[in-house]
């Protein structure tokens, strides 16, 4: 009896060993393809995918100027903010329907992102103002700007050009004039950060009126969780986990 004990044993520690490896090499796989495929990443500029144009006050009635000059890696605007409108603007944009100068099949889904990056400089402002354009169901009508919901955020221009400044998505707010426009007396939270129409950089703080500046935007990125993906590894990772404690305890049990 003792002679059929040794070689079980030994064949019971054999098949474990042989569970505890291919669980190691199963959680190996799942940091790889975690660490790999995780986030989700995109370009918006320069990439040549979205229509560039220069972007002014004048559809609200302002007279500030913007003068576009464009290279494969960046696109520098002159501005002249002048008086005109209580929210004088001038700057650049990339219009979003716009894809490989065809029309795009949808709106842009920014939803999908937590933060961006841009690496932008300038003459004088300490800082410039980015803004989604997004299309709002309510309020929203195709081709009429003003009526897009904008929301804004304010970065800092950075001290060295090869620098890029970042900002979290959810920083980005809804102006007050523009709630004021539609009739709502307070912000009501909506976004529609999946309906995306136009993005745009322009004047910040620093910008004097009537005096030319320059705004050279040289890259913008987007970056977030890839969330189903993470859902669906997670998953998997609780499935091996459950996997390698049945096998172990069917081992144990056959001994």
């Amino acid at each position: 009896m003792k002679k059929m004990v040794r070689p079980m044993l030994k064949n019971t520690s054999a098949q474990i060993a042989v569970a505890v490896v291919a669980l190691a090499a199963f959680i190996a796989v799942w940091v790889v393809l975690f660490s790999k495929f995780g986030e989700v990443h995109q370009v918006l500029f320069p990439t040549g995918v979205h229509e560039v144009y220069a972007l002014t006050d004048a559809n609200v009635g302002g007279f500030s100027t913007s003068e576009l000059s464009q290279t494969d890696s960046s696109v520098s605007a002159k501005v002249n903010i002048r008086s005109g409108v209580a929210y004088a603007y001038a700057g650049v944009g990339l219009n979003l329907l716009s894809v490989n100068n065809r029309p795009a099949s949808g709106f842009f889904d920014f939803s999908q992102f937590d933060s961006m990056a841009v690496r932008v400089e300038t003459e004088r402002m300490s800082k410039v103002m980015v803004r989604f354009m997004n299309n709002d169901p309510v309020y929203s009508k195709q081709g009429a700007y003003a009526s897009y919901r904008p929301l804004v955020a304010s970065m800092n221009v950075p001290a060295k050009s090869s620098e890029e400044s970042r900002v979290a998505l959810s920083q980005f707010r809804v102006p007050e004039w523009w709630l004021a426009g539609q009739g709502l007396e307070e912000d009501d939270g909506l976004r529609y950060m999946q309906r995306g129409v136009l993005f745009e950089i322009f004047n910040g703080e620093g910008a004097l009126r009537g005096i030319p500046d320059n705004i050279t935007v040289h890259s913008i990125r987007l970056w977030g969780e890839n969330r189903t993906f993470k859902s669906l590894m997670y998953i998997a990772l609780g499935l091996g986990l459950v996997a390698f404690a049945v096998a172990v305890y069917l081992i144990r049990k056959k001994k």
